[in-house]
């Protein structure tokens, strides 16, 4: 949701009149080419290696995450003999051996743990697999929506709703491609044969569609709530001269704004993508073997084609079927996955601001004096 929430904010042209008279009205700076060069390069090695740790633990960890089926394994251990005295009789019943269940720990319960079973498998490309279809993906879906948001006379966000659920039902076959891909041992299989066929897009059409558009969905819905706590009116008013309970007010209304937004995140945009994941891997042909435990059956609810089923598995059975263990895990990888992200995006912050202050100099200071004074910052 904050990805889409950054999109819309930078596509709003309020924020793009802003961005544009920030450029046209403020203080002019000075810096020389190399210093220019040495922050652009900064910023675009940031970028890509936050770009592949991103892809890496929100992508394919938390997909294998999805998918595993943690199990149980079966020990037997026989009875320690022991040194009976001669004069004793052999007992009449025998202990026999003892079996135990023990169930295993899941491989994505640790990034960690599941990064080194990734390399230990697929080798060490692993951690970024599927990346091209990943792209090719991504180019496919933004063509679309492009396409169809365009063609809709209908105004936001009712058209981007539409237009990211058409696209994403188009996209299906693709997407669940590079879901086969992610999910599966190393095959020599070419991109074009991972691809389901196309009798398969009737499963996969609406499983997409949903979770293409939930994100746009609930942001509208936590948008909603702004206007109905008067917060898109507080924007205008003087916080200088607000008193204690104001202040209250303002912090609880936008902390119920946020509480609003992680709720859909949790049981609307979470249950949708895993929704997904699980009816494409329900699909993953018999000859191709996954990387991590999966149950291809989902507890006996998935009826193969040859006994007359459709050898998927439905809509609500693929969410029902992740129990609350995995949910949980799951919820504990994003939260771990965003302190991760952050914690990178910080570091980047303080090494540009860092290199500035070395190339500028006293330069700087006169800057920030400047637009402190046109009012460009307070």
């Amino acid at each position: 949701m904050i990805e889409h929430a950054v999109k819309r904010g930078l596509q709003h042209a309020s924020a793009m009149q802003l961005f544009k008279r920030a450029a046209e009205d403020g203080p002019q700076v000075e810096m020389p080419k190399w210093g220019i060069a040495v922050l652009a390069t900064t910023f675009v090695l940031f970028v890509i290696f936050m770009s592949a740790v991103e892809y890496t633990l929100k992508d394919v960890v938390a997909t294998l995450c999805m998918v595993e089926t943690p199990f149980a394994a079966i020990t037997v251990s026989t009875p320690e003999e022991r040194d009976a005295p001669k004069d004793t009789k052999e007992p009449l019943l025998e202990t026999g051996p003892t079996i135990t269940l023990v169930h295993q720990k899941p491989i994505t319960s640790s990034i960690r743990g599941t990064i080194r079973h990734l390399v230990s498998q697929a080798g060490r490309l692993a951690r970024w697999r599927g990346f091209k279809i990943h792209v090719l993906h991504g180019l496919c879906f933004s063509l679309v929506a492009n396409i169809v948001s365009a063609a809709l006379p209908i105004p936001d966000p009712v058209r981007m709703i539409i237009a990211t659920a058409v696209s994403g039902a188009i996209c299906a076959n693709l997407h669940a491609a590079w879901t086969h891909k992610v999910v599966s041992m190393p095959t020599a299989t070419r991109f074009w044969q991972r691809v389901p066929a196309r009798s398969n897009w009737k499963l996969l059409a609406f499983p997409a569609a949903v979770s293409a558009a939930m994100p746009y969905f609930s942001l509208s819905v936590a948008h909603g709530f702004i206007p109905l706590f008067g917060l898109d009116r507080a924007v205008n008013d003087n916080f200088r001269e607000y008193n204690g309970h104001q202040w209250t007010s303002l912090i609880l209304r936008w902390i119920a704004v946020l509480v609003i937004a992680i709720s859909c995140t949790i049981f609307l945009c979470l249950p949708a993508i895993v929704t997904l994941v699980r009816v494409e891997a329900s699909i993953l042909p018999e000859d191709q073997d996954t990387i991590v435990p999966f149950d291809r059956t989902f507890a006996g609810k998935v009826v193969p084609r040859i006994l007359g089923g459709t050898g998927c598995i439905s809509f609500l059975d693929a969410w029902r079927s992740f129990n609350w263990e995995a949910r949980r895990r799951l919820i504990k990888l994003y939260v771990k996955i965003f302190f991760i992200l952050t914690g990178l995006f910080f570091v980047l912050a303080h090494v540009l601001a860092f290199e500035v202050f070395v190339i500028m100099g006293p330069a700087l200071g006169k800057f920030l004096s400047e637009a402190r004074q046109q009012g460009h910052l307070s």
